[in-house]
């Protein structure tokens, strides 16, 4: 870069100036004997600035004279600059002598235009890195307010929990499913609200789509009477809207009870739309001829599929 080498130009400028210590001693060293040299800055200047053909361009093409020491001997020849006094001319080129002011205001000039460009040059750098932080935060937020393609859909809503102890249903009668637990082991799951474990309803926190299941232990407390008909032993179990299972959209499963068999499992699975606040919950439906329990460890579960 020409910036140190200006600099450098400038100091050896400014240390050659009359008020400087030892300028008066360069100069006596310049009309010395041999062995003796100082700094032209002139020379310095055109050497570091990279421009050597400028010592030989505009002004070497004027007068040429002669420095003489006062012994008349001759030294190097010192170009005379156009529109400038030989005595200008030869103290710019004399060592140790004071600079010429047009000298030090082309130096400092050149030395503002190279600090401008440079900052022009990082004020641009900046903008560049600005616009490109810019660029990567909204790129970096269309990412994240975007699903890609494949990434798993995060679970707002869910639960599965199951019966805490047993429960009777009488003959010709429905009732609805309460106390549940959420058991502590590998495979079940509790995300969001909604669920109220003692009325045993499910109330929807948002709108959506939601996929219910029921699986449900039933034990026949009584054997059905020989002779007697048995058409009507079914038992319906059903997830019910608001617990208007007439009315609502619901879901249901019917089965038959066979003679001799005690142990069963009935279970009911679909989709339902809620609303928010409304709520669903399992109900069982007996209309067998003889009492039933549904067992402890039954469950019911539930997943938000979407809005």
């Amino acid at each position: 870069m020409r910036l140190p080498g200006l600099c450098l130009a400038l100091l050896c400028a400014s240390a050659a100036g009359p008020g400087a210590p030892g300028a008066a001693a360069g100069r006596e060293a310049g009309r010395g004997g041999p062995g003796t040299s100082g700094v032209d800055p002139r020379q310095a200047w055109m050497l570091l600035a990279g421009s050597p053909g400028r010592a030989s361009g505009s002004r070497a093409r004027g007068r040429t004279g002669t420095v003489r020491d006062g012994t008349g001997a001759g030294t190097a020849p010192v170009p005379a600059s156009p529109g400038k006094s030989p005595q200008a001319a030869l103290q710019a080129g004399v060592p140790g002598a004071a600079p010429a002011p047009a000298l030090l205001e082309e130096l400092l000039r050149e030395l503002q235009l190279l600090l401008r460009g440079m900052a022009k040059g990082q004020v641009k750098m900046r903008r560049k890195a600005w616009e490109g932080r810019e660029e990567e935060e909204e790129e970096e937020e269309s990412r994240a307010g975007t699903p890609q393609a494949g990434a798993p859909h995060r679970v707002e809503a869910a639960f599965h929990c199951r019966t805490r102890e047993n429960i009777s249903v009488e003959q010709r009668a429905r009732q609805e499913l309460r106390f549940y637990y959420i058991p502590e082991r590998e495979g079940t799951f509790h995300r969001g609200s909604g669920l109220n474990l003692t009325s045993g309803q499910y109330t929807a926190p948002v709108a959506g789509y939601y996929t219910f299941t029921a699986t449900l232990r039933i034990v026949r407390r009584e054997q059905q009477r020989k002779g007697q008909p048995g058409r009507g032993n079914r038992l319906r179990a059903l997830i019910c809207v608001q617990s208007r299972c007439q009315h609502n959209s619901n879901l249901e499963t019917v089965s038959r009870l066979e003679n001799g068999s005690e142990l069963f499992t009935i279970s009911v699975t679909g989709i339902l739309y809620l609303e928010a606040g409304q709520y669903a919950s399992v109900f069982v439906d007996n209309a067998a001829g003889s009492p039933l329990t549904v067992q402890s460890n039954s469950d019911f579960s539930a997943i938000l599929l979407g809005v």
